[in-house]
């Protein structure tokens, strides 16, 4: 059944890879760019990350990027998460998201759902041009999401 569901998002990947890049396009719009990842990272227990927890918890102002798109696991026991964000500063933004990634793995207490813990562990950011990913993800959704994402800038 895994390797389905895996083989199901690779194809997801294929697809919007495929619709989001055409040739000589530098920036293929963040409707394009978060239509590419929601599909293959958001799912029906998913909601939109709250204003409040970005600039508290994750410590990033609005004023650090243009558009977002976001996703929260709604689920307690489960920590999916991502974020697509559109910047005129891309550096500073990635390195406010790797240092809530360092934060959320230096506060994790290991006895608390330690399945989840490999998410985390395996967290990463992605920088395109002036746009901004991460995922804490399961290995196979964050593979498809990375592929969407990158996808969206080559052609």
């Amino acid at each position: 059944m895994k390797r389905i569901i895996a083989l199901l998002l690779v194809l997801t990947a294929i697809f919007c890879f495929c619709a989001c890049g055409s040739p000589g396009t530098g920036d293929p719009g963040m409707e394009k760019v978060s239509a590419a990842v929601t599909a293959v990272a958001d799912n029906e227990n998913m909601q939109p990350i709250p204003d409040s927890y970005m600039q508290n918890m994750m410590q990033i102002d609005p004023s650090m990027y243009d558009e977002v798109t976001t996703g929260i696991s709604k689920v307690g026991t489960c920590i999916d998460e991502y974020g697509v964000f559109k910047t005129s500063d891309p550096d500073a933004l990635a390195d406010a998201l790797n240092a809530y990634l360092e934060y959320r793995e230096e506060i994790w207490m290991i006895e608390y759902l330690p399945e989840e813990h490999p998410k985390l562990q395996n967290a990463e950011v992605w920088t395109v041009g002036s746009y901004v990913m991460y995922a804490i993800l399961d290995a196979d959704t964050m593979s498809a999401a990375e592929i969407a994402f990158k996808g969206c800038f080559e052609g």
